[in-house]
């Protein structure tokens, strides 16, 4: 096996390792969480605001970030807000994104021993 084969099988079981890890910690964060709407309140650039309001009325606001987050002012959002700690709020479940981080793994996994399976070359 080659050292960049060697490589990318090892990055693809970190992959995998890391998406795991991913999904059940947003499992975990889905037990003790409640899902509300929220209203985008402010957008520039890559960062933005949410408002939301608890069960028992209070408003909070979420702030982050991201370069494809496709928030728009005014646009309603999903919020997830840990019940035990209400500032702490996502605006995805992470199980998605668990499971992407576990697929790409599972493709360089794949790349890694595809070499394995072809046969080898005859020295002439």
């Amino acid at each position: 096996m080659q050292q960049g084969n060697k490589i990318i099988l090892v990055l693809g079981i970190i992959a995998i390792a890391a998406g795991i890890f991913v999904y059940f910690e947003a499992s975990s964060f889905q037990k003790n969480a409640k899902l509300t709407d929220g209203k985008v309140v402010h957008v520039l650039g890559s960062s933005y605001k949410i408002q939301y309001v608890l069960d028992d009325g209070t408003e909070k606001i979420l702030q982050g970030s991201g370069k494809t987050h496709g928030f728009r002012e005014g646009n309603s959002a999903k919020v997830w807000y840990s019940m035990k700690n209400p500032d702490r709020a996502r605006v995805s479940d992470g199980k998605k994104g668990g499971k992407k981080i576990v697929l790409a793994g599972f493709f360089a996994v794949l790349l890694g021993i595809y070499p394995l399976f072809m046969p080898k070359k005859k020295a002439m």
